[in-house]
């Protein structure tokens, strides 16, 4: 078939060379087939996309140059070469090749691919002309709206014209025989001006469009043109996300009478039916749609039902869900929430350099949903405790979508799981504020109205003082998703440390009614009851959210440091024994056991209590702090300072642990040992470990101010707007979350919740587990 220019078989050498870097018998095949066929451009490009899998981008280059020498404008290979050029930084020669392939034969890929270079190059003016002058060259439907969709989102993303988008989507669905469905999902869920989305907007929009399908068929009219149930979908999806789970079945119903053929509706019907706990007919629902069609995500859901919810036994088949993983991997090979819920189950069987090897896998497959692959493997390092890893993981997860956003396979959702736990690492364990911001303000731009991402950066704003501005993104958090308990939680203790006691009542109020059984924000009730001076309530909330969320177990440590202030140490002893009962590995539970027995001037219970504590939460580093406390009362003071120093081994970064360490030298009169530790303090903290920051000792003048302030204030407008839309009174009354307050009995609770009498509670359990030692 030609001259075998460039195509000589190499010797034995080199191919032993080959097969020292992996795929040797693919390489041999390829050197063999390009031999014998020297002029197939498909060879030239199916080798180099092997190379390049191997990481051998050198060859990979050599080899598209010569299927670019034979055929200089084929759109597959100009594609494929720019995107191997893009994930290297190389952003000028993968223009000049996509360039290259519009000109010579355009193709939605190629459209697409370099519209997107050109918006992330800071040239969306060249992308809008860019898809205006492909619309009618391209040969097919299917990708017209390709870049119809993506001129869409342009006009809307990096040009706020929401009317244009419209327009542009409109003139995709001109003929009324478009086939494809996206066009009709996106128009439904376009912005306003402002770019906000209202769901019940477009829940509006999507139940007139298949109402509209529904009622043609009933007629007899001529078949509406779409030929699949992604629109049903998505007005179910908007249904199941507002609770109403019922009325999603109902939709996909509808849309299975339209579309029987259609797998992904009945994988979604039986998603609902889990969650409405008909497990069978969740089963059978996925049995169907892999009848129809086998697909990785009905295989991912079919092995997370059956690790929720066991078929035989009750007891979970942990091969079958291995097998279940495996097949929809073989389905889909790039299928990244098929790696990452493969290797969250071996990670939880204890397999945690399995589950790292998946991960690694799934990164090394270029997932079309990388991120939730890299989100995965940050949280298994997290678990692990191995936090820079973690963060180098997440970050790079980041870069990696940055660098590949113009595939159009990346998630924005998942992308905004990865900046949302970055961002919190950041705020809440390095305590790097401006770093953590920055992190989930890149999150925004990919995933604007994420929920938790607002709420982040919310708290960031909270944690360096800038009230008003937190105010603004807290406000946008619950708007987002007014069942997102932590926003309304954070939002109200955020008001209840300034002193605006009503609008934190309230924020927790109208927290609870959409979710009532978060515990923390019952908690934070309480507590905010608690602080007013108003101990029957804040009893009565504690009792509540007792009821709702029996397994929280904070509620029960709060209520029982109110008994103990209250005086009643029974009730308060008998509540933390309950809250140590159900975790023993939660250090709190012991430091407030061991005030109830400090109170109880049981000096000898109180170390050991403190050390049980130690050993069932060896990470705490605040019950090596109080252990020190106790045992300076009682003048070991060789004990107390190997006390701290183990805990500052846990938490080198712990301030107040060497602030404790600092008096106790200084009282001893250990001035050698007393500039050592000021020495190491100030290379960590710029301070002196004796004395408090002047930015600590400011905040809290400012709070003080703010509180003193802030207690006769009125509810914000902006608060009492969120109220009354959701359907609270600023004087509410005793019933909350559907549970009456004066209904609540917490003396009959106490009893039915801690049934064990004193003598046998848990203190005794920690004085007999240390004497046995």
């Amino acid at each position: 078939s030609g001259s075998n220019e460039g195509g000589e078989i190499p010797d034995e050498e080199s191919n032993e060379d080959g097969k020292d870097k992996g795929g040797s018998r693919a390489r041999e095949i390829f050197e063999t087939g390009t031999y014998h066929c020297p002029e197939s451009v498909h060879l030239w490009h199916a080798w180099a996309m092997h190379e390049q899998s191997l990481g051998n981008l050198e060859k990979a280059r050599e080899l598209l140059e010569k299927a670019l020498a034979l055929d200089p404008g084929n759109g597959y290979v100009c594609h494929a070469y720019g995107m191997m050029e893009i994930q290297n930084g190389n952003f000028e020669h993968a223009k000049e090749l996509w360039n290259k392939g519009v000109t010579n034969r355009p193709s939605a890929a190629l459209v697409c691919s370099l519209g997107q270079l050109y918006v992330s190059t800071g040239d969306p003016q060249s992308a809008r002309e860019l898809y205006s002058a492909n619309f009618s060259l391209l040969p097919s439907e299917r990708e017209r709206i390709e870049v119809y969709l993506a001129a869409a989102s342009l006009e809307e993303t990096e040009f706020n014209d929401v009317a244009k988008a419209s327009e542009l989507l409109k003139l995709a669905l001109n003929d009324g025989r478009t086939q494809d469905s996206r066009p009709y999902v996106a128009l439904a869920r376009l912005g306003s001006e402002s770019g906000s989305v209202d769901d019940n907007i477009v829940r509006k929009r999507l139940k007139e469009i298949c109402t509209k399908q529904m009622e043609r068929v009933l007629k007899g009219d001529a078949a509406f043109p779409v030929k699949d149930g992604r629109l049903f979908n998505a007005w179910a999806k908007l249904e199941s996300k507002s609770g109403r789970l019922k009325k999603a079945k109902d939709v996909l119903k509808q849309g299975m009478q339209l579309y029987p053929e259609d797998h992904t509706l009945l994988q979604a019907a039986g998603n609902i039916e889990e969650r409405l706990g008909n497990v069978t007919a969740a089963r059978d629902l996925y049995g169907a749609s892999l009848m129809v069609e086998p697909s990785a995500p009905t295989l991912i859901a079919y092995a997370m039902l059956e690790l929720r919810s066991p078929s035989e036994n009750n007891t979970t088949n942990i091969t079958m869900v291995r097998r279940l993983f495996q097949e929809a991997l073989l389905i889909d090979p790039k299928h990244g929430p098929a790696y990452n819920a493969y290797g969250n189950l071996e990670r939880r069987q204890g397999n945690v350099e399995r589950a790292k090897q998946l991960y690694q896998e799934g990164i090394n497959a270029n997932c079309t949903d990388a991120s939730s692959v890299y989100h995965g493997l940050g949280k298994l390092y997290l678990s692990l405790g191995e936090i820079e890893q973690a963060i180098d993981v997440l970050q790079k997860g980041l870069d990696f979508f940055e660098a590949n956003e113009f595939t159009h396979v990346q998630r924005n959702e998942n992308v905004a799981f990865l900046a949302h736990t970055l961002g919190m690492i950041e705020l809440n364990i390095n305590n790097n504020v401006k770093r953590a911001k920055s992190i989930l303000e890149q999150g925004l731009k990919r995933c604007r109205n994420s929920s938790p991402l607002l709420l982040g950066v919310a708290m960031c704003e909270s944690r360096v003082g800038n009230e008003q501005r937190a105010r603004q993104m807290f406000e946008k958090s619950i708007i987002a998703d007014p069942d997102h308990a932590q926003a309304w939680q954070a939002f109200g203790v955020m008001e209840m440390k300034a002193g605006n006691y009503r609008s934190a009542k309230t924020l927790f109020e109208c927290g609870l009614k959409n979710s009532p059984r978060h515990g923390a924000l019952w908690q934070a009730y309480g507590t905010l009851e608690s602080r007013k001076g108003n101990v029957a309530n804040a009893r009565l909330l504690f009792a509540a959210g007792i009821q709702k969320c029996p397994k929280h177990v904070p509620l029960y440590q709060a209520w029982a440091c109110l008994e103990l202030r209250d005086g009643d140490v029974l009730t308060a002893k008998r509540l933390i024994g309950e809250a140590l009962t159900m975790d023993k590995r939660n250090g709190s539970g012991w430091l407030v056991a061991a005030k109830i027995e400090e109170k109880s001037d049981n000096h000898g219970l109180v170390g050991l209590i403190l050390r049980r504590g130690i050993e069932c939460s060896p990470n705490d580093v605040e019950l090596y702090r109080a252990l020190a406390e106790h045992e300076i009362s009682r003048g070991k003071i060789d004990n107390a300072r190997e006390l701290l120093e183990r805990g500052l081994e846990i938490d080198p970064l712990n301030a107040p642990l060497y602030h404790s360490l600092a008096e106790l030298e200084a009282r001893v009169f250990n001035i050698e040992g007393l500039a050592k530790l000021n020495k190491r303090a100030a290379e960590l903290f710029q301070a002196d470990a004796m004395t408090p920051s002047l930015s600590s000792s400011k905040n809290m003048q400012v709070w003080s101010k703010k509180i003193k302030h802030g207690r006769s204030t009125k509810i914000p407008d902006t608060v009492a707007a969120l109220a009354e839309k959701i359907g609270v009174g600023n004087d509410a009354d005793l019933s909350i979350a559907g549970v009456s307050l004066d209904e609540v009995d917490p003396e009959s609770l106490v009893e039915r919740i801690c049934g064990f009498n004193e003598e046998n509670n848990l203190m005794l359990e920690a004085r007999a587990s240390v004497s046995n030692k």
